[in-house]
């Protein structure tokens, strides 16, 4: 099973790189795809161009080769929609997806595109933040 964590990234810190971590290790996931958002559909463009957080995500995670960077959703035009990503993960992963999400982003689930969908192509991992001091990138 493969997890999927997307987001802006903006910025990279270390509580996104722990709640990765830690997924992956308790549900035993051959790897975590960390997916910086393009375009975000739900919120103001970052201040970071996509380029520079994928950079800053690579950094970030080059200790650590059960996170996988993957730019999928930075190469697709148009607006990032997990409904989008998620279908073309099944296509070059057919194997289980878990979607990890944090308790905020899973109260609006309801609103995503096609959120229905979703629900077909992956698990849903909720996952509570952590209290703790956050170190930036």
């Amino acid at each position: 099973m493969i997890g999927v964590f997307g987001g802006t990234f903006n910025p990279i810190h270390s509580a996104h790189i722990r709640l990765a971590l830690e997924v992956q290790q308790l549900l035993e996931l051959d790897h975590v795809r960390m997916i910086p958002c393009g375009i975000p559909a739900h919120r103001d463009q970052p201040d970071v161009s996509p380029e520079v957080r994928m950079s800053l995500l690579v950094t970030a995670t080059k200790e650590h080769p059960e996170l996988v960077v993957d730019d999928l959703e930075i190469k697709r035009p148009g607006p990032s929609y997990m409904v989008d990503t998620l279908q073309s993960l099944k296509v070059t992963h057919p194997e289980s997806l878990c979607l990890i999400l944090g308790v905020d982003a899973y109260n609006n689930f309801d609103s995503w595109q096609e959120w229905r969908s979703i629900l077909d192509l992956t698990h849903l991992v909720v996952m509570r933040r952590p209290k703790l001091a956050v170190t930036n990138y």
